[in-house]
Formats: C-alpha cells, sequence, structure tokens
C-alpha cells in the first residue's frame, strides 16, 4: 500500500478548511477540523466538539492517522464518498455540515485526479490511474516532518523498496529521452 499521497490530500484538507489566523482549525491546531474522538495527542476539545492539539504537527499527525484509516478500512470508496464520510453526510450532498462535491473536487485536484477516484486506486503500488511524477519520492510531509510511512499498515514492501524502483524508472526514463 502506498500512502504517498496522504500529506497532499492532508494539505488539501487543510486549505480548504481554512488556515488564517483566527479560524477553528487555526485557534485549535485541528487542520482538518476533525471532531474530538480521543485522538493521540488531543488534549481536549472545543464548545463544538472540535478536537484540540498542542500544536499544528500534532493536528496534522491526527489527520494523517484518519486518512491512512479511511484507506484501510474504505478502500472501494471514491474521493466523493469518503469526503461525504468525512463531513458526516451518509450520501453526497450539500447541507449544513458543507458541500461534498465542492470539496472533494478541490481534493481530486489537488491529488491530480478526479472524484470518482477510490481510495484503493491512490494507494495502489504504483497508484491507479494517478499521474505519478518522475522520480524518487519521500514518504515525509515538508510541512509537518511526519513520516507518512510509519502510519501505513505492513504490506511487505518497504519505502525503500518502492524509492529504488521508481529511481529505476526515472533513470530508463532518462535514457529512453537521451
Amino acid at each position: 500500500m502506498n500512502l504517498d499521497f496522504i500529506p497532499t490530500w492532508a494539505n488539501a484538507i487543510a486549505q480548504f478548511e481554512g488556515t488564517a489566523p483566527g479560524t477553528v482549525a487555526s485557534r485549535n491546531n485541528n487542520p482538518g477540523n476533525l471532531k474530538f474522538a480521543g485522538q493521540a495527542g488531543a488534549i481536549g476539545k472545543d464548545a463544538s466538539g472540535f478536537a484540540i492539539f498542542p500544536d499544528p504537527a500534532t493536528g496534522f499527525q491526527a489527520l494523517y492517522s484518519q486518512l491512512a484509516k479511511y484507506v484501510s478500512d474504505y478502500p472501494n470508496d471514491t474521493i466523493l464518498d469518503i469526503t461525504a464520510h468525512y463531513l458526516g453526510q451518509s450520501t453526497p450532498t450539500a447541507d449544513s455540515q458543507g458541500n461534498a462535491y465542492t470539496y472533494a473536487a478541490y481534493v481530486a485536484s489537488a491529488l491530480g485526479t478526479d472524484m470518482s477516484t477510490t481510495l484503493g486506486q491512490l494507494a495502489a503500488d504504483p497508484p491507479a490511474g494517478v499521474p505519478v511524477p518522475p522520480g524518487l519520492t519521500d514518504s515525509t510531509d515538508p510541512t509537518t516532518g511526519i513520516d507518512v510511512a510509519s502510519l501505513a499498515p505492513s504490506s511487505g514492501v518497504s519505502i525503500g523498496t518502492i524509492a529504488a524502483l521508481a529511481a529505476i524508472g526515472l533513470v530508463a526514463y532518462l535514457w529512453l529521452v537521451d
């Protein structure tokens, strides 16, 4: 299972939720506006039930963990389906919790795909139907320094193996275009 897309997904969620000073996400160090559910690192919840974290890195770690759990638990859900679930909707809609269609389109665009892509396709190794930029991948999110690979259930394929295969692909690509 390849979870290298999770930092991009998490950053898209953080941007969509709003990171400006004074927002709920900013005040609570909770970039995904996760509802409190006893997440590791959470130090409480606000009056609306959103988790409060001691710092943004801990909030991102909780968001990464939630997204990795979604990939594991709902591999056949599309980006649209999981966005509705994330918003607390039983089916995609636009309600007081948010507009699943607008949100999913934003996330899909950030991931370089469309709303009908499943989490299983995103997590395929290599991703199925999702363009992968040439070159080595790094499982550490530069924004938070969190190693996303540590969130992956054991798949028997190491990040080193994936990086080596990516390097071989890059060398072959460079050789072919030379």
